[in-house]
């Protein structure tokens, strides 16, 4: 057997000294929530230099891999894991047997003699020459092949990629890149400059461009909000793909790492190892098509789901990916919620439909989702003719004009007032100094207002040591960047609501923990304290088994909020029984525009969402102008907004007082980003009673 090849059963593995595990536990809140449920003590594991998949796996497992820091057979390191643990060592092989030789095929471990067990190294040095060309520096280092910045013998710069020993595929890709750039001649490419094998070893030497990366080149037009901008550089990327079609290539591997800003804003496309022409890409399959799982199509989602090779690629399949992309580049995320296990993911990409910008919290862009939304189509006669086309109605798409809303005189006075007196920090912030300090945070974050949101934190600590107060003082803290007192409100927090009796206080501090949870951007022992707090708690409260009039915590509704709340997180595994008890409170006409929008959140089952479509308004108008710009974010239609807008026709009044006013139009400045106050819950979860609703005409 060959290295390429080995004998599982012969060969001793090894871990090589690059593999990397990560807790599950200590990653960003957001690719925490991206992976969904599990089980504790999962890790991640990859090896950072090669071309492996992040593998998800579980505590045992990483455990047993431990085995192999020293070379082992697999059977060798199982039966001495089991006597370690006491474990019956013949089922214990049985259980781990497989999903070693699946790490096996991984690379993840490696034949211990094999190149693949030492961490890439470079090859060659500075100032070393290679093929008439003189090594600058170190671009890229893989463990098939190194990209250098070199001189060329006339002084100019190139990107010169060679491979590291020969193998007959990275051999394959560089001579298809070669060919490729030949063929494009410099057209939204690098100009290739020569190419050959050097010392038994194969290299392309392209043009060096200078530039950078398409999704830091989005990120600062999106941290800028120039919309403008941001618009101009995915054009220029969608026009760039289409001229690639129009001459006849498919990429073969779309990504934001493969496009390149120049300074002078043209994009330049990179990597044509595994380019191919779109004349000759029909056919039934494609063993060799690989690419990053997030830009699959569809139809390549079905073939690996069904267990079966992956079509070959097509230019409907690569406009698809293309559209992926632009949404990436648009938003900063991708169009639906992609879990970390693949299988997951792969099934989302076939049922899932794309997320609304205000989904994501980005303010919504009608003409340009639907020109996107368009190319993400599952079907792919649905798409557009080509990817000219999708380009073509992307540049006609326009920017909606940023006109803010304009409100009554009574209802900016008493939004003036509010913010001057968290400015000033004058009475009504003594009365109410929790409401205030909230107020004060969502105004400032609306406006960009430091000062301000300096104003409300000196508000929320006089408010006191409740864990309310506290769960305000963690949010804006956060807003601060100040990590330091975020620790220490959490951990504040966590006191308070840990004496908390099981009762409505209680589910309302679950809430808030989530609250916090969603916000978070590193995974922590902070956050992971919290997570295990929620959790428990909600346990508790799950299994009351004597609900009564003292005991209101116990009505299902609140229940399946506060479970879909914490698993959206991804904080805890959400039960099997859910989406059961969804349904038995479908059936009993549940109307909930809170309850049913998080569950089409988690489940993205079009049922919940015509529900919280369809769900009576609260009566009151604080409440119902949330629940407005709830379905916008649901949906994406502006349509809410202005209803939402419209409550604020005749403010501030007794049912809409001067606080309630203040707030509604602090979220209405950012609507696709408004929310509930985290020591608050939605009075329909709680009081659900007739007088709370009005029918969905009727506005203030």
């Amino acid at each position: 057997m060959t290295d390429a090849n080995p004998n599982i059963a012969s060969t001793l593995f090894v871990l090589p000294p690059d593999a990397k595990f990560l807790p599950v536990s200590e990653l960003s809140a957001r690719l925490r929530a991206e992976i969904g449920p599990i089980e504790n003590g999962h890790s991640v594991i990859t090896r950072p230099g090669f071309r492996v998949t992040t593998r998800l796996i579980p505590g045992p497992l990483a455990e047993l891999l431990n085995e192999f820091h020293t070379p082992s057979l697999l059977t060798d390191a199982v039966l001495r894991f089991a006597r370690n643990h006491d474990q019956d060592s013949l089922a214990m092989l049985d259980l781990a047997f497989d999903a070693l030789a699946n790490l096996v095929e991984a690379r993840i471990l490696v034949p211990q003699l094999s190149p693949d067990a030492a961490a890439p190294v470079p090859s060659l040095g500075a100032g070393q020459g290679f093929a008439g060309f003189e090594i600058d520096v170190l671009v890229r280092s893989l463990e098939d092949s190194e990209v250098y910045r070199a001189r060329g013998p006339t002084g100019v710069l190139a990107a010169l990629k060679i491979s590291r020993d020969n193998r007959p595929v990275i051999v394959a890709m560089l001579r298809n890149e070669a060919r490729v750039l030949e063929r494009l001649g410099g057209i939204d490419a690098p100009n290739l400059l020569e190419h050959g094998t050097e010392r038994g070893r194969t290299y392309v030497a392209m043009e060096w461009c200078d530039g950078v990366s398409i999704s830091v080149a989005a990120q600062q037009a999106r941290a800028a909000r120039d919309r403008h901008k941001l618009h101009a550089l995915v054009r220029r990327m969608l026009q760039a793909y289409g001229r690639l079609h129009k001459l006849g290539i498919l990429h073969g591997d779309i990504h934001s790492g493969n496009c390149l800003v120049l300074d002078d804003g043209n994009i330049v496309i990179l990597d044509f190892g595994t380019a191919r022409a779109i004349d000759i890409a029909g056919g039934a399959v494609d063993p060799a098509r690989a690419g990053i799982p997030q830009f699959y199509d569809p139809l390549m989602a079905t073939a690996l789901l069904d267990g079966r090779l992956p079509p070959a690629a097509t230019a409907e399949s690569e406009q698809y990916a293309i559209a992926v992309l632009a949404y990436l580049l648009l938003t900063g995320l991708h169009p639906i919620e992609a879990p970390a296990v693949q299988d997951e993911m792969l099934r989302r990409i076939v049922d899932r439909k794309p997320l609304p910008f205000a989904t994501r919290g980005i303010a919504s862009w009608p003409e340009v989702e639907a020109v996107v939304t368009r190319g993400l189509d599952k079907q792919p006669g649905r798409r557009f003719s080509d990817v000219a086309c999708l380009a073509r109605a992307f540049a006609s798409a326009n920017t909606p004009p940023d006109v803010p809303l304009q409100w009554p005189g009574p209802a900016q006075c008493a939004f003036d007032s509010a913010v001057e007196a968290v400015r000033s920090l004058l009475p009504p912030t003594a009365e109410f100094p929790l409401d205030y300090a909230w107020f004060g945070l969502r105004a400032a974050l609306a406006m960009d207002d430091a000062e301000l949101l300096a104003a409300a934190d000196t508000i929320a600590s006089c408010a006191g040591q409740s864990w309310a107060a506290l769960s305000v003082r963690a949010h804006l803290a956060r807003a601060r960047s100040d990590t330091r007192m975020e620790s220490k409100a959490i951990a504040g927090f966590l006191a308070a609501a840990g004496v908390l009796p099981d009762g409505p206080h209680a589910a309302m501090a679950i809430r808030a923990a989530v609250s916090i949870l969603e916000g978070t951007t590193f995974r922590t022992a902070d956050s992971a304290a919290l997570a295990g707090w929620a959790a428990e708690r909600l346990d508790r409260l799950v299994h009351a088994t004597s609900p009564s009039e003292s005991h209101p915590f116990a009505a299902e509704r609140l229940l399946v909020y506060l479970e879909l709340s914490l698993g959206k997180t991804g904080a805890v595994s959400m039960r099997a029984d859910l989406p059961a008890r969804l349904q038995a409170m479908r059936e009993t006409h549940a109307s909930d525009v809170w309850l049913w929008s998080l569950a089409y959140d988690v489940f993205a089952d079009d049922q919940f969402r015509a529900l919280a479509l369809a769900a009576k308004l609260p009566n009151r108008p604080l409440w119902r102008g949330f629940s407005l710009l709830r379905r916008h974010q649901l949906t994406g239609d502006a349509c809410w907004v202005v209803s939402a807008n419209s409550i604020l026709a005749r403010a501030p009044y007794a049912r809409l007082p001067e606080r309630d006013t203040a707030l509604l139009m602090a979220e209405l400045k950012a609507p696709e980003r408004a929310i509930l106050p985290p020591f608050l819950l939605p009075t329909v979860l709680t009081a659900p009673r007739a007088q709370d609703y009005l029918p969905e005409q009727v506005m203030s």
